[in-house]
C-alpha cells in the first residue's frame, strides 16, 4: 500500500465548490487498463449514453479510474465482484444527500467496507478491521470519551481522507484532471441499474 495523506487530496473542497459536485461515485481498479474495465462490466459501446448510468473511465498509474458523476455503481455487487477478480478496487462514494460508503475488495470479494463519516459504526466484509491503522492514521476513526463533553467525531474532511485510503489499498491516486474530465471512455451501465425480478440492485457487502 502508498501512503497517501489526507493533505494529498486537499483538492477536493475547492474543486468541489467551484464545479458544484453534490453526489459521486470514484472507482479506483488496480491493473486493469480502461478496456478491461469496460469488458468486466459488460459495456456495450453502441449504447446510448444516458443520466443514470452514465460514467467514464481512464487511465491511471497502476490501473484505471472510474468517475460517475451521480450513480453508485462502484459499490453495487454485481460490478465489484468482476472489476476486482484478480485484482484489488476501492470505490468511494457520496450521495447528494451526504451518504457516503467505502469499499475495498480483492479477488470478487469484499475486505472491508464502512462509512467513511462513521467509520467507528459496524464495519463489514471478510476483514471488518484490516483498514483500522489507517483509519487512525488518516485520522478517520478516534476514541470516544464520554467525559469530554466537546468531544466529535471526526468527520470533517471524511472524503480526502477515504480517497487516500482509496489510494493506499489500491496504488492508484485520483487527480483533479481525472474528476474534472472528460476521460477517453464514456459508456452507460444501465444494465446494472436494472436490479433483479424489479429490486434495487444489490450493494457490496
Amino acid at each position: 500500500m502508498t501512503h497517501a495523506t489526507t493533505q494529498d487530496y486537499l483538492w477536493w473542497e475547492e474543486f468541489r465548490s467551484s464545479l458544484g459536485v453534490s453526489g459521486f461515485c470514484f472507482t479506483l481498479v488496480a491493473a486493469l487498463q480502461p478496456a478491461e474495465v469496460l469488458e468486466r462490466l459488460a459495456v456495450k459501446l453502441d449504447e446510448p449514453l444516458q443520466a443514470e448510468g452514465y460514467i467514464e473511465v481512464g487511465p491511471a498509474e497502476g490501473g484505471s479510474v472510474i468517475v460517475e458523476p451521480a450513480g453508485y455503481m462502484g459499490i453495487m455487487r454485481d460490478a465489484v465482484r468482476p472489476l476486482s477478480a484478480a485484482t484489488a478496487l476501492a470505490s468511494v462514494h457520496n450521495n447528494v444527500n451526504q451518504h457516503a460508503r467505502f469499499i475495498y475488495a480483492v479477488d470478487g470479494k469484499v475486505i472491508t467496507g464502512l462509512d467513511p463519516m462513521f467509520p467507528d459504526e459496524p464495519r463489514w466484509g471478510a476483514e471488518p478491521d484490516r483498514l483500522l491503522p489507517h483509519l487512525e492514521d488518516l485520522g478517520l476513526v478516534d476514541e470516544f470519551d464520554e467525559d469530554d463533553e466537546e468531544w466529535q467525531a471526526p468527520r470533517g474532511r471524511f472524503v480526502e481522507a477515504a480517497l487516500a485510503l482509496a489510494e493506499r489499498c489500491t496504488g492508484i491516486r485520483l487527480t483533479p484532471e481525472h474528476v474534472r474530465g472528460p476521460l477517453p471512455h464514456a459508456a452507460s451501465v444501465a444494465h446494472l441499474y436494472k436490479g433483479r425480478d424489479g429490486q434495487a440492485p444489490a450493494l457490496a457487502c
